[in-house]
């Protein structure tokens, strides 16, 4: 028996240590990304096995940390929130793990949202694209949250003017902007823009990981609009 159960041992260890590398290929994969366009492709390519990459294959805390500061901010466990960039629901999970209700999400990839959808969390899923303009009345959300958008090959800083177009005056938006697209993609003069102009603030501002025992390679913002 003894001798089994080290064998089975060996073969889970094998098993994982599998799992992590193709995990890492896929990250590095996007990494490496260049445009929307292979972003699209790239998670088309990755929905059905994206938790278990992340979360298993690599440790994903992002997602638990986002949803974290946003409870910090959030008190109104009634509020209408939207998760941009939902993929298939990790951050949605965990807000309503923390009690929210009124949660919908926006995503570029229509296989991410049908994974997301399978997990009955938002009341609605929309297709929407942040590079163009947003399919949502102005002043529809009370407030907001993202992870993994603001990174390689994704969008660019003046996303955020349309985030915040549908965002109630007063509302927050919580999000993950890679340290490496911080100055590339504009997202340091844009928030100096967005201070001097009067139309948001930003309220808070920590450097984190994304994945757990990694170098602080995220910065996890809380944005006020004004």
């Amino acid at each position: 028996v003894a001798k089994h159960g080290a064998m089975a041992h060996l073969i889970m260890a094998d098993q994982n240590r599998s799992s992590s590398a193709a995990s890492k290929r896929i990250l590095e994969r996007a990494y490496a990304l260049k445009t929307p366009d292979e972003a699209k492709a790239l998670y088309g390519d990755w929905a059905v096995s994206y938790d278990q990459h992340l979360e298993q294959g690599l440790n994903y805390i992002a997602p638990a940390c986002i949803a974290q500061i946003l409870v910090n901010v959030l008190a109104d466990r009634t509020a209408s929130i939207l998760d941009i960039g939902c993929g298939t629901g990790l951050v949605g999970a965990y807000l309503v793990g923390h009690g929210y209700s009124a949660i919908d999400g926006l995503d570029f990839s229509a296989e991410m949202l049908n994974q997301a959808r399978s997990k009955q969390i938002y009341q609605k899923l929309l297709p929407g694209d942040l590079n163009t303009v947003l399919d949502i009345p102005d002043q529809t959300y009370d407030a907001g949250i993202s992870c993994g958008t603001f990174t390689h090959g994704h969008v660019k800083a003046d996303a955020l003017d349309e985030i915040l177009r549908v965002l109630k005056p007063g509302a927050c938006f919580a999000c993950t902007i890679h340290r490496e697209v911080w100055q590339s993609a504009g997202f340091g003069s844009k928030f100096a823009q967005l201070t001097a102009s009067g139309v948001a603030e930003l309220e808070s501002m920590n450097e984190q990981p994304f994945y757990e025992n990694a170098p602080d390679d995220g910065r996890f913002c809380v944005i006020r609009r004004l």
